[in-house]
């Protein structure tokens, strides 16, 4: 007999599971064969892209390379493209692996959700012992021993659970959108840093030109001041500028040396060998080497073709030698093609952070839903077997049931819990409309920004072209004794200014570009 309920205990539990396979859904993919799920798709419960499931890779601490020195660069260092760097820094870059553990998270919770439809399984074992003692009857002892198991499923829950499996799935989508919008921040982050280090170097060779430059006025000066052609004070004012030229080009040293490690540092850079950069589209400016502008500057620098001599009247004549960079004549601007309108359309459609607010919107829509479904019944069914054994006899009832019933509700609770999510939905959108009226405006300023700077570069050009030229009259004029040394450095700082304004004009029009399809969600350009 015991083995014959026992066989029928067996049985009832493989039934019980096949049942519960039988009520879920069978859900087929694209192969050709299909997979069992325990878990049931209504039809109101939102559907995700399927997508492969990540690898699960140990985390460990990372190893920092040595602090940056000119030690770092080797001789024949590598060089790296603004892609290349913007590509190491998604592969080592942290945060963005923080939030794909956020996605994955969210992805968990939806299984977690999902679990209210999952068979329920219940084990208990017991033993009790009975001492019964009295005055007027006799004493008794009695053991008794047994154990349980069940299986409960719910049913249908009339929506509550399906209401918090969409929950889940729309905050997954939310968590995949800000993983994409923490991604188009360190892109661009990486991209205005790299465009920084090379403003540095150009700056850099005009702080190297201007020491050059001044280096000749002051040897030319006290060559002029000993045949007795300029006073002392000319001597004295040229070699105050030659400090300063050295003193800029120090400071434009500590620049690029900075830039250098606010780059390597948005891309988390973990190499021993340091690297230069190389001309973007739109900045083609560098053309020293990269290892002299960090290493210094030769107090003793002179520059190429200064000579002076005699003429025919015994007046001394200077030959200037004076150098300038060739920054300008190579340099190219490839304007953006977009219209205003275009690109506030890209924004709305591709933003990421609007498409999670959105995201977050329809998560308040499913929780409410889920609140007020707490007055709904829960439809259960319940599987048990018990075996009961004493000293003299035992039972082994078999029960199968199921149920419709209310849990514990409490309404007062429920009212307020339902103004509440209705106060959070109105909250999320109003975040939407927000997010889309900042994007709505912030696209138009960068573009316009973007736009204005365009017009302003070739403007810029034609400014340092004309300064340029009025430096070399103002020189030309100062080695033949027909101006003053006043003149000649006010042409001279007219000059530089010239050339440092249009380089920030070149490097606010590359971060302008890079803003605008940074608020147009634009991943690559």
């Amino acid at each position: 007999m015991r083995d014959f309920l026992g066989k029928n205990f067996v049985l009832s539990v493989i039934a019980v599971i096949l049942l519960c396979n039988c009520v879920f859904a069978i859900e087929n993919t694209q192969s050709t064969k299909s997979k069992f799920h325990f878990f049931k798709r209504n039809k109101n419960e939102v559907k995700l892209e399927k997508q492969k499931k990540p690898k699960k890779a140990v985390v460990t601490e990372i190893e920092l390379p040595p602090v940056f020195s000119m030690k770092n660069i080797p001789h024949n260092p590598k060089i790296m493209t603004i892609d290349e760097c913007v590509k190491y820094a998604i592969a080592h870059n942290p945060n963005l692996e923080v939030y794909n553990q956020r996605l994955i998270a969210a992805k968990a919770s939806i299984g977690e959700a999902r679990g209210s439809y999952a068979p329920r399984l219940t084990a208990r074992v017991n033993y009790n012992h009975l001492d019964n003692n009295g005055s007027r009857i006799a004493s008794t002892h009695t053991n008794s021993g047994g154990f349980s198991v069940g299986i409960s499923e719910m049913i249908w829950d009339f929506g509550k659970t399906t209401a918090r499996i969409n929950m889940a799935k729309y905050d997954t989508e939310a968590a995949k959108y800000d993983y994409d919008y923490e991604l188009l921040d360190i892109i661009y982050r990486v991209q205005t840093n790299y465009h920084k280090v090379l403003m540095a170097l150009a700056n850099l060779d005009i702080y190297e030109q201007n020491v050059r430059i001044n280096t000749l006025n002051y040897e030319r000066t006290n060559a002029m001041f000993e045949e007795g052609l300029k006073s002392k004070i000319d001597v004295v004012n040229a070699e105050v500028n030659l400090s300063d030229a050295k003193i800029q080009f120090v400071n434009g040293q500590e620049n690029l040396a900075n830039a250098v490690i606010e780059l390597q540092n948005s891309m988390y850079y973990q190499e021993k060998d340091g690297f230069i950069v190389k001309n973007t589209e739109n900045f083609g400016f560098l053309n020293a080497d990269y290892r002299k502008k960090m290493q210094g500057l030769d107090n003793n620098i002179k520059p190429s073709g200064f000579s002076f001599k005699r003429n025919e009247d015994g007046l001394i004549t200077l030959s200037s030698g004076i150098e300038h960079n060739d920054m300008i004549q190579d340099f190219k601007l490839n304007p953006y093609k977009i219209t205003k309108q275009e690109a506030v359309d890209k924004a709305l459609e591709n933003r990421p952070d609007l498409k999670s607010m959105r995201m977050i919107s329809k998560v308040q829509e499913e929780s409410l839903k889920a609140i007020k479904r707490q007055y709904a019944p829960e439809l259960t069914a319940d599987l048990t077997y018990n075996y009961t054994k004493n000293e003299s006899a035992y039972t082994n009832p078999f029960q199968v049931g199921a149920s419709l019933g209310l849990g514990s509700i409490n309404p007062y609770m429920i009212h307020y819990q339902v103004k509440e999510g209705e106060a959070y939905l109105d909250i999320a959108r109003h975040n939407v409309n927000i997010s889309k009226s900042d994007i709505y405006w912030e696209v138009q300023t960068n573009y316009v920004t973007m736009r204005q700077l365009e017009r302003k570069i070739p403007l810029m050009n034609q400014k340092v072209k004309a300064t340029l030229e009025n430096f070399e009259l103002a020189d030309g004029r100062y080695s033949v004794g027909l101006s003053n040394y006043v003149e000649l450095q006010d042409a001279l700082i007219n000059y530089n200014s010239a050339q440092l304004n249009f380089v920030q004009a070149v490097f606010e029009y590359n971060v302008a570009r890079d803003n605008l399809l940074k608020s147009m969600g634009v991943l690559n350009n």
